[in-house]
């Protein structure tokens, strides 16, 4: 986006990828989707090319449902590094979009239903950005803004080394 371009107010669904110059460690050669944005709140999103390349049934502390067990792991940014979400992404064609659901809660008692169980991702940790703070990274041309696409989405395994 240009600097003559307005940012719009709602930036959510949305996919950012880091432009080649941004060097920031956290966020150098990623792709995120943002889960929310709003000129008023800021934003949240998570990295989808950073996998850990583990299963988050390989690094749970406490005994797990087999429906978590095989979940990939993922790198979901710098922010509550301590803290995990799970969140299924899933591709819809029409209009084209990302659905996305997260679920919080003692791991224990979270129900996933059966319709989110595609697409289901654990992130370690996840992006964050306070009010106008995104839209400054944008002016500055640290991030590409783009439509939802589905190989990003789908692919599994994606690195921080893949070319869109």
């Amino acid at each position: 986006m240009s600097s003559e371009t307005p940012i719009p107010e709602n930036l959510t669904g949305t996919m950012l990828v880091a432009h080649p110059r941004l060097l920031d460690p956290n966020f150098r050669r990623t792709i995120l989707f943002l889960s929310h944005h709003s000129a008023e709140e800021g934003a949240i999103g998570l990295i989808l090319n950073r996998p850990l390349k583990k299963t988050f049934g390989e690094v749970a502390a406490q005994k797990i449902s087999e429906v978590f067990k095989n979940v990939e792991l993922y790198y979901g940014g710098p922010v509550a590094a301590d803290h995990l979400t799970l969140a299924s992404l899933q591709w819809r064609t029409n209009p084209a979009s990302i659905a996305f659901q997260s679920f919080m809660g003692n791991i224990e008692d979270v129900y996933i239903e059966p319709q989110w169980r595609s697409g289901l991702r654990a992130f370690v940790g996840y992006a964050g950005w306070s009010r106008g703070q995104l839209e400054g990274e944008i002016g500055q041309k640290a991030w590409l803004v783009l439509p939802p696409a589905r190989e990003l989405v789908e692919m599994k395994g994606l690195t921080a080394g893949h070319q869109i």
